[in-house]
């Protein structure tokens, strides 16, 4: 019933087409192996390549010839991941590793932190780049398909490393390294799963941005923890070091089990919230409540531990 309001909407949705129509129809495709989901599936995939810009290699989030990809953009590339298993064409393939690697070198800092975004000049010398809504001016002298700035949308500050997206970048990446054998993915992705880990909580869960521990956004997101677990997990299959392997596993294990015995409902006696769900998501400061997305990638992660005994 949900599904339906997607089919045929494909081609009018942002970068997020990837996320919408990957987890929704291709999922019901390989459930009920109905053609319309496939067609679903794959006019999303087409929609993504229509904002994917060869000057910069990078799928623009928001619109044909933008000037703008967000670190979650690299979740969307699982439509063209499938694409390519579907179909057989290696196109699909080749333009992912194209986006992964730019944003690997782009939004990926020295030590692991994470940019949320980085504006760029798309190939018009534009003076003007759209920025949350706002017209932001700004003197660009970049070449051609070349990096202006870096900011953040949902983040602390744009040298900060906002949780969520940092989480993104993880599973991300590992999801790109997973279907292209990449090295310099790989280890871009372990490079970002150790920044993560370093900086998360005695329990796992991640405050709202990793750079503002609870001074000014005094939120904890559960849901960034519950993708940051799905990534680590799957980065232990991939890792070719034992001991980080068996580190990402066990820091997965953990987040899992705290999300479980600190986050989910009921948390306290009286608790009036449905049982089952993550409480303290964090959709953008100051929000705190239930997110869906931080109940799916929960219970993933545990059918994932499920299917992957130690």
């Amino acid at each position: 019933m949900w599904n339906a309001r997607l089919l045929g909407e494909e081609m009018k949705e942002n970068h997020d087409t990837g996320f919408l129509n990957y987890y929704s129809s291709v999922l019901a495709y390989e459930a009920t192996r109905d053609p319309k989901y496939r067609a679903g599936g794959l006019r999303a995939a087409a929609r993504l390549k229509q904002l994917y810009n060869p000057a910069t290699q990078l799928v623009a989030s928001w619109e044909v010839n933008g000037d703008d990809t967000i670190i979650d953009t690299l979740m969307n590339l699982q439509i063209w991941w499938w694409a390519t298993r579907e179909t057989g064409d290696a196109g699909w393939r080749d333009l992912g590793l194209r986006h992964a690697l730019r944003s690997a070198a782009w939004q990926v800092r020295e030590d692991g932190s994470v940019a949320q975004s980085v504006h760029y000049n798309p190939g018009d010398n534009r003076q003007e780049f759209r920025s949350s809504g706002s017209l932001i001016a700004f003197a660009n002298h970049a070449p051609a398909g070349a990096a202006v700035f870096t900011h953040t949308h949902q983040g602390y500050a744009s040298d900060t490393s906002w949780s969520r997206g940092t989480a993104w970048c993880v599973y991300g990446l590992v999801e790109a390294a997973r279907a292209t054998g990449d090295a310099g993915v790989l280890a871009t992705a372990e490079k970002v799963a150790g920044y993560s880990i370093a900086h998360l909580p005695a329990d796992g869960v991640p405050w709202y941005d990793f750079d503002d521990e609870g001074v000014h956004f005094r939120n904890r997101d559960s849901s960034a923890a519950a993708i940051l677990a799905g990534g680590l997990l799957r980065l232990s299959e991939l890792s070719k070091d034992a001991a980080h392997a068996a580190g990402y596993r066990r820091e997965g294990e953990h987040i899992v089990q705290s999300l479980i015995d600190r986050y989910l409902t009921p948390v306290a006696a009286g608790d009036p919230t449905p049982p089952g769900v993550l409480r303290h998501g964090s959709g953008t400061r100051p929000h705190d409540g239930m997110l869906t997305y931080g109940d799916y990638f929960l219970l993933e992660s545990l059918l994932w531990l499920e299917s992957h005994p130690r």
